[in-house]
C-alpha cells in the first residue's frame, strides 16, 4: 500500500501544479477559439487552424482550444477530417467559436482508433465499431461491460449472475483481457470502470486494429475514452441517478415438494452424521410426504424411549427420536430464501472551461443488494480530468481514476457444501422451512458458536448460518491515470509525453465458523483465511506526431514512439488449520502451524512503435504499424518480437461515378502479425507452486493454485510473467512449519516460442439513400500457432512431460452491422435501427509431426469445438440399448455430441423518438451450440428435479415409495429402447465405440422393471442426457424517456432533465422448459459444462439525467 499512497501524492502534487500554474500575459495580443462539430456540439482536436495573413498556424487541443498572435482583419483557414473547410473572419473578435460542418462527399465519421488517435473512417482499413457512453447509463446492468452485449458485431458479452464476478468479454470467440482508457493500457477487473465517465467505447477487433499495443492486444482491445469537460466557457453540473429492483426469475431450479431426503425411499433422523437411517450426506429419494410419522431433526429425543417406524415394504426402523408428520413445510425453500435485490448509481460531475484550461471533477456511488440475504456491494469511484494551455505551443494534462470496492459478503457459488445453491436447490429437500423459528435462529440450543442448527450435520448447511455467520469479506482500491504534456513545432509536426500509472490493493477474508464442513475441513473447527494482492505498473510513452502532404495528392500522417513498461506483483495468502477458540479469526488462534505463501513477480518490457497512414490522393490510404517489444518474460536470446500490420482502404465514391442511391463505397484489407508474451492475464490466491495452466481459460494461459478443495478461485487481473518457459523450482504445502522444494518434472524444448497470430481480413462499407441505410461486412481469418503442446514422456528421463511447439488452428469468420433509419421527419419522429450479427468457426490446421489424430479424436480439419462425451450405447435407428437389470448402457467410449460455440450471434436494437419522447429496446441471442446442463444432472440424479415426479417416472415412483423396504420389489419403471435378446455380448471399436459385431446381435424391445433411483442415477450420468441447446433470446432492456422542453425548464436553473422508465434482462426466450434452471447467456464460450448459478432476475427501475 505504501507506494500506492506514494504515487498518489506524486499525482496530487502534478494536478496542483497544474491547476494552480498562472501565467503572465504576452505583450502581444492572442486570439483564442474553440473548434466543435455542428452535429453534436462535441469538440475537434487535431483541427489545423492557419492565418492566411501571417501563414502561421497551431492544432486544436485535446478540447478542440487553440490560440494564435492577433492580427487586425486576418481570415483562419480552419480544416479537419470529415469536415468542410472554413474561413473565418477575425475582425474585432478575440474569442471565437468556430463551428464545422460534417463534409457531404464523405461518411464524415471520426473514430479513436489505437493510442488513442482519431482518424476519420474512410481511412481505416479494418473493422473497428463504437459504442456511446451515453447507452450504458440508463438500464444498467450490475457490472458495466455487461451493456455492450448485442451492440457490437462479433463482441459476446457472457454476464454472471453472481456478485463480483467478471463477465467473459469475447471477441471473435477469444477473451478481452486488455482496457485502455483514453490511450493507456490498465489492469481492470471491469468493475473499476465507471460508466458515468465514459464518453465512448471503441472495439478493435483483432490484432491489426490493436497491433501497436503488442502482445496484450493479440485478440483485440476495448478502448475507453472518457468525459472531458465543456464545449464553450463555463461550467454545468451533470447529475445521473438510476434506480433498479431484481424481481421476477428468468431462470430457475425446477424442484419437486413431493418426496424428501433419503435412500431407496427409506429415512429417519437420528443424529444428522450417519446414526440414522440416510440422515447423512443425502440424496432426496427418501419417503414420499404422506403425513405418515418420521423421526426428523426437531423431533423431541428420548434416551429412555424407543420408536418404532414401519416403512409401507415392511422395513423397521427403531430410534430414540419421536416421530413427527413427515410432510413439505419447506416447500419452495429457494424462493423464500431468497429476497427482492435492488441496485443504485448515482453520479454527479462537475465541468468547467476557460480561457486556458478545461477541468471535470465526477463522483460516482454504485450499490447493489444481493437477491441473497447479507450480500452486498458497495462502489466509489473518483474521476478528475484537468488541462492547461500554457502557449499556443504547449498543454499539459493530467486524469486521476481511483475506485473503491467494498462487500461485506459476497457469495461463493462454485459446487461444494460452501454453495448455497448445493445445500438449498440440490441434495436438501422440503422437509424443513427455510423460515422456521429453529432454522432462523441458526445456531442450537447452548451451544451459540459451536454448532449450528440444520436437518443434516456431515456435508449441507443452515442457509442463515451460511449467509450471517460464514462470511467472505472484499476490499479493492484500484488507482490508474496519468500526467501528459503535448508540444506543437508547428501544423505538421507535434510532441506528446505521457507517463501512467494502474496499480490496485485487494485484500479479501473468509471467516469459517465452528461447524462448517466443506470439501477438505471435516473437522467442523472453523478457519481464517486471508488473501491480499498488489499491483503496480507504469507505462511512460514519448511519441512524435506527424501530418505532412506533398504536391496535394499524397498525405503522411503518423506517429513514431517508444515506451517502457515497469511490472511489479505481490501477494500472500494464510490460513489458520482449524481454530482453537470459536469465533475468534486471527491467526494466533490457530489450533495448528498456520499455512502461508507468497508471491512476487517483476518485469520491464522497452517497445518501439510507428504507425502511418499514407493517402494517396482519393484513391486510397495505406495504413502502416511496427511495434517492437524486448520483454523480461522471455528467455534471453528470444526475448524480442516484431509485431507488424499493413492495412488498405479504398473509398470508390469518391473517384468512381455510382449510382444515385449510394452515397458511400469502402473496400478494405488488412494484415497483421502478433506474438505472445509468456504472460498470464490473470491471477488467483499466491501459489504454493508456479503453475501454469495452459488453455484453463478462454483468454490462454491462467497463473494460480487454489489451495482450497472447495470453493471459487478468485482471478485478479494480472498480466505479467507466468514463468511458462522457465523451468522452476516448485514448493509443497507446509507442513509442520516444514516446506519442500522439488525441481519441475518439466521438460522444454530450447527454442520454445510463445503464441502467434496471423490475421486477414477484408470487408466492405456501403451507404444509401444519404446514409439512410448502412451496411458493414467483414471477413477475417486467424492463424494461430503453433501452439505449446504438453506430451507425456517416459519418466526414465527423469521428466514427465516435454514441452514444444506443435499445433495450428485456423480461424475464420464473418461480420455484418446493418443501420438504418427507416423513418425521418425533422424534429417530430424519427426510427432507427441497428443490427449486429456474426459468426467463426476454428479448426485445427496442422496436428503434431507424426500423430494423424489429436487428444484421441481431433483430426486436421476438425473444429476445435466438437464436443465428445458420454452417451448410450444405441442400436442404427437409435433405440438404447439396455442390460438385463433394466438400466441403460452406456457407450465405453466418448461419442460426438455436437459444437460447443455457437453458430452465429445477434443483436437488434430499435429507437424511435416522437418529440420529446424516446423508446429504446433491444433483442439478442445466439444460434445453435450445446454444452450440458450442470444444475440438471445433479438434480435428476439426487432426485430433486420436478421431472423426477411427472409422467412415467412419477407414477413409478409412486410405486416405489409404495414398497419401500420390500427387498424383493424390482420397481415399475420400463425405459424406452431395446434388449440384446440372443444373449451375444456387445464388442466395441476402442477407438470409436462403434458395435463391431452387430450383425450377430438380435434386439427386443426392453421390458425390465427397474426402480426410479437407479434408473435415473445411471441415466441422468451421461452427458447426452443433460445436453442442451445454446440457443436463446433476450428481450435484453427497454427504456423509455422524456425530455422535458427547455422553455419549461428556464426559470429553475436546470439546463436539461430527462426522465426514463427502464428495464433490464425481461424475457428469456428458451425452448425446452426442462432446461430453464440455468441461464445459458452466461456460458458464451466453448464449455462443456454449465455451472450452479444464482437465479437471474428480471430488473426494472427509473432513471434521472439533469443538468444545471
Amino acid at each position: 500500500m505504501h507506494h500506492v499512497h506514494t504515487i498518489a501524492k506524486q499525482v496530487s502534487c502534478l494536478l496542483a501544479v497544474v491547476f494552480l500554474f498562472v501565467r503572465f500575459a504576452n505583450a502581444q495580443q492572442t486570439l483564442s477559439g474553440k473548434v466543435i462539430s455542428a452535429t453534436d456540439q462535441q469538440v475537434i482536436p487535431g483541427a489545423t487552424v492557419i492565418s492566411l495573413k501571417s501563414g502561421q498556424g497551431t492544432i486544436t487541443t485535446s478540447d478542440g482550444q487553440f490560440q494564435l498572435p492577433y492580427i487586425w482583419h486576418d481570415t483562419l483557414l480552419i480544416k479537419f477530417i470529415g469536415f468542410e473547410t472554413q474561413r473565418i473572419p477575425v475582425n474585432d473578435n478575440h474569442d471565437l467559436l468556430i463551428t464545422l460542418r460534417p463534409s457531404q462527399k464523405t461518411l464524415g465519421e471520426v473514430v479513436v482508433t489505437a493510442l488513442g488517435v482519431r482518424k476519420e473512417v474512410k481511412k481505416v482499413g479494418y473493422a473497428i465499431q463504437e459504442v456511446n457512453g451515453n447507452e450504458l447509463v440508463k438500464a444498467r446492468d450490475q457490472n458495466p461491460l455487461t451493456g455492450l452485449e448485442g451492440k457490437v458485431a462479433g463482441l459476446s458479452v457472457g454476464p454472471s449472475a453472481e456478485m463480483l464476478r467478471q463477465p467473459t468479454v469475447l471477441l471473435r470467440g477469444n477473451q478481452i483481457t486488455l482496457y485502455v482508457v483514453d490511450g493507456v493500457p490498465i489492469s481492470s477487473d471491469s468493475w473499476n470502470i465507471s460508466p458515468d465517465d465514459i464518453a465512448s467505447i471503441s472495439i478493435l477487433k483483432g490484432p491489426v486494429a490493436a497491433a501497436l499495443y503488442g502482445s496484450r492486444a493479440q485478440y483485440g482491445a476495448i478502448l475507453i475514452t472518457t468525459k472531458k469537460g465543456l464545449q464553450q466557457k463555463g461550467w454545468r453540473v451533470d447529475v445521473n441517478s438510476t434506480h433498479m429492483f431484481d424481481k421476477g426469475f428468468i431462470a430457475f431450479p425446477r424442484l419437486q415438494n413431493e418426496y424428501g431426503p433419503g435412500e431407496n425411499q427409506l429415512y429417519a433422523f437420528a443424529d444428522g452424521r450417519g446414526g440414522g437411517l440416510n440422515d447423512n450426506d443425502y440424496d432426496i429419494w427418501g419417503p414420499k410426504f404422506r403425513g405418515q410419522l418420521i423421526p426428523q431433526y426437531d423431533g423431541k429425543y428420548y434416551p429412555d424411549s424407543i420408536f418404532t417406524t414401519v416403512f409401507p415394504g415392511g422395513y423397521v426402523w427403531k430410534g430414540h427420536i419421536q416421530p413427527t408428520p413427515w410432510i413439505a413445510r419447506g416447500a419452495n425453500n429457494l424462493q423464500h430464501f431468497l429476497r427482492t435485490g435492488f441496485q443504485t448509481n448515482n453520479n454527479i460531475a462537475l465541468s468547467a472551461t476557460g480561457d486556458a484550461y478545461q477541468l471535470r471533477f465526477s463522483v460516482s456511488q454504485s450499490y447493489q443488494q444481493s437477491i441473497i440475504p447479507n450480500m452486498s456491494l458497495n462502489i466509489i469511484n473518483f474521476n478528475t480530468y484537468g488541462s492547461y494551455q500554457i502557449n499556443n505551443r504547449i498543454r499539459i494534462e493530467s486524469n486521476v481514476n481511483v475506485n473503491r470496492q467494498f462487500s461485506p459478503n459476497f457469495p461463493d457459488v462454485d459446487y461444494g457444501p460452501n454453495s448455497l445453491i448445493y445445500n438449498v436447490a440440490i441434495w436438501t429437500g422440503s422437509d424443513w422451512d427455510v423460515n422456521a423459528p429453529d432454522i432462523r435462529a441458526i445456531w442450537q440450543p447452548g451451544k451459540v458458536g459451536i454448532q449450528q442448527m440444520f436437518a443434516e450435520y456431515q456435508r449441507y448447511h443452515n442457509p442463515w448460518f451460511m449467509v450471517y455467520e460464514w462470511l467472505r469479506e472484499h476490499y479493492k482500491t484500484d488507482i490508474y491515470g496519468y500526467v501528459a504534456g503535448h508540444y506543437i513545432f508547428n501544423p505538421h509536426l507535434n510532441l506528446n509525453l505521457r507517463t501512467q500509472i494502474t496499480t490496485y490493493d485487494l485484500f479479501r477474508n473468509e471467516k469459517m465458523p465452528y461447524s462448517a464442513h466443506p470439501y477438505g475441513r471435516e473437522q467442523n473447527k472453523g478457519d481464517y483465511r486471508e488473501d491480499r494482492r498488489s499491483l503496480f505498473e507504469n507505462n511512460t510513452d514519448v511519441e512524435l506526431n506527424y501530418n505532412y502532404t506533398v504536391a496535394r495528392k499524397i498525405n503522411f500522417s503518423g506517429l513514431i514512439g517508444a515506451s517502457v513498461r515497469l511490472f511489479r506483483y505481490h501477494s500472500s495468502w494464510v490460513s489458520t488449520d482449524y481454530l482453537s477458540v470459536p469465533g475468534v479469526y486471527s491467526f494466533s488462534n490457530s489450533l495448528n502451524p498456520i499455512q502461508a505463501s507468497s508471491f512476487a513477480s517483476q518485469m520491464r518490457v522497452y517497445s518501439a512503435y510507428l504507425s502511418s497512414d499514407i493517402s494517396l490522393s482519393k484513391y486510397a490510404t495505406i495504413g502502416l504499424t511496427g511495434r517492437i517489444d524486448k520483454s523480461s518474460a522471455l528467455p534471453s536470446g528470444h526475448n524480442s518480437y516484431f509485431y507488424p500490420s499493413i492495412s488498405l482502404a479504398s473509398v470508390l465514391s469518391d473517384y468512381i461515378h455510382l449510382p444515385q442511391s449510394i452515397s458511400f463505397l469502402k473496400l478494405r484489407a488488412s494484415f497483421a502479425t502478433i506474438h505472445g508474451d509468456a504472460t498470464s492475464p490473470t491471477i488467483g490466491p499466491a501459489p504454493f507452486n508456479t503453475i501454469t495452466q495452459f488453455g484453463a481459460n478462454p483468454s490462454g494461459n491462467s497463473l494460480y493454485d487454489y489451495p482450497l478443495a472447495y470453493g471459487n478461485p478468485y482471478l485478479s487481473p494480472y498480466g505479467g510473467p507466468d514463468y511458462s518457459l522457465i523451468q522452476t523450482y516448485s514448493t509443497s504445502k507446509p507442513y509442520n512449519n516444514m516446506t519442500a522444494a522439488y525441481y519441475s518434472s518439466n521438460l522444454y524444448d530450447p527454442n520454445l516460442k510463445t503464441f502467434n497470430r496471423v490475421n486477414f481480413e477484408q470487408g466492405f462499407d456501403i451507404r444509401f439513400v444519404q446514409n439512410r441505410l448502412g451496411i458493414s461486412a467483414t471477413a477475417f481469418q486467424y492463424i494461430d500457432g503453433p501452439r505449446i503442446l504438453q506430451n507425456p514422456i517416459s519418466t526414465a528421463t527423469g521428466y514427465s512431460y516435454y514441452y514444444l511447439n506443435a499445433l495450428k488452428t485456423k480461424k475464420t469468420g464473418y461480420e455484418l452491422t446493418l443501420t438504418t433509419t427507416p423513418i425521418a421527419v425533422q424534429d417530430q419522429f424519427s426510427w432507427n435501427i441497428l443490427l449486429n450479427w456474426s459468426t467463426f468457426k476454428d479448426v485445427y490446421q496442422d496436428l503434431p509431426p507424426g500423430q494423424t489424430t489429436y487428444n484421441t479424436f481431433f483430426r486436421k480439419g476438425d473444429r476445435v469445438d466438437k464436443f465428445y462425451g458420454s452417451a448410450f450405447v444405441k442400436t442404427k435407428d437409435g433405440q438404447i440399448v439396455y442390460d438385463n437389470s433394466g438400466a441403460p448402457l452406456i457407450n465405453p467410449v466418448p461419442q460426438f455430441l455436437g459444437y460447443l460455440n455457437s453458430k452465429y450471434e445477434w443483436g437488434i436494437y430499435n429507437e424511435i423518438k416522437y418529440k420529446q419522447f424516446t423508446l429504446g429496446f433491444q433483442f439478442d441471442g445466439r444460434v445453435g451450440g450445446v454444452t450440458t446442463d450442470y444444475i440438471h444432472n445433479k438434480t435428476m440424479r439426487g432426485g430433486r428435479n420436478m421431472e423426477t415426479v411427472q409422467g412415467k417416472l412419477g407414477i413409478a415412483r409412486d410405486l416405489d415409495d409404495q414398497h419401500a423396504g420390500d427387498p424383493s420389489w424390482k420397481g415399475a419403471y420400463v425405459g424406452e429402447g431395446v434388449v440384446v435378446s440372443n444373449g451375444v455380448p456387445l464388442n466395441f471399436d476402442a477407438a470409436t465405440g462403434a458395435i463391431t459385431n452387430y450383425d450377430q446381435l438380435k434386439f427386443s424391445p426392453n421390458t425390465t422393471t427397474i426402480q426410479v433411483q437407479p434408473w435415473t442415477t445411471i441415466y441422468y450420468s451421461t452427458a447426452e442426457a443433460n445436453l442442451m441447446s445454446k440457443t436463446f433470446a433476450k428481450l435484453r432492456e427497454v427504456v423509455m424517456s422524456y425530455t422535458f422542453p427547455e422553455k419549461w425548464l428556464s426559470r429553475s436553473g436546470i439546463r436539461q432533465l430527462t426522465v426514463s422508465l427502464v428495464g433490464r434482462n425481461l424475457i428469456y426466450f428458451y425452448k425446452d422448459k426442462r432446461f430453464k434452471d440455468v441461464d445459458v447467456d452466461q456460458f458464451n464460450y466453448g464449455t462443456s459444462s454449465t455451472a450452479l448459478q444464482t437465479p437471474t432476475t428480471r430488473r426494472f427501475g427509473f432513471n434521472i439525467q439533469l443538468s444545471f
